[in-house]
């Protein structure tokens, strides 16, 4: 299921939205959901959901609790619970997460990488 089909604690806020005119140069690092409709120069590390939306673009690396990618990124894609990669999405860099999907359409230019999953984050995804 698009956009984080697991439910958790960050399915309840509000996530942080790069809007499409926008443009950061810069690491940007979040406690909580973040959604990329803009455009990121710099590594994004997100303590929930990360959501790179379809007209979005990070040139650096993505790490998250859980990633979803419509858009383009142009660096490593890291989640320590799962990572979504959708349609019109386009990586060019490796892919490492516990559980990763990949859908049709969908263009990766990198490595995948299954790790075992975290204990608490295992505990917490099962509710």
């Amino acid at each position: 299921m698009a956009l984080g089909g697991m439910k958790g604690p960050s399915e309840n806020r509000t996530a942080s939205v790069f809007a499409h005119d926008l443009t950061v140069k810069g690491d940007v690092e979040t406690q909580g959901d973040v959604r990329i409709e803009g455009q990121v120069h710099g590594n994004l590390t997100g303590a929930g959901l990360v959501t790179v939306a379809e007209q979005g673009e990070v040139h650096g690396n993505v790490e998250g609790r859980e990633v979803v990618v419509l858009g383009r990124v142009e660096g490593n894609v890291t989640g320590s619970a799962k990572v979504e990669i959708l349609e019109k999405a386009a990586v060019k860099g490796d892919v490492v997460s516990p559980r990763i999907s990949v859908e049709e359409g969908a263009v990766v230019v990198g490595k995948f990488e299954t790790t075992a999953p975290q204990p608490a984050l295992a505990a917490a995804a099962r509710g």
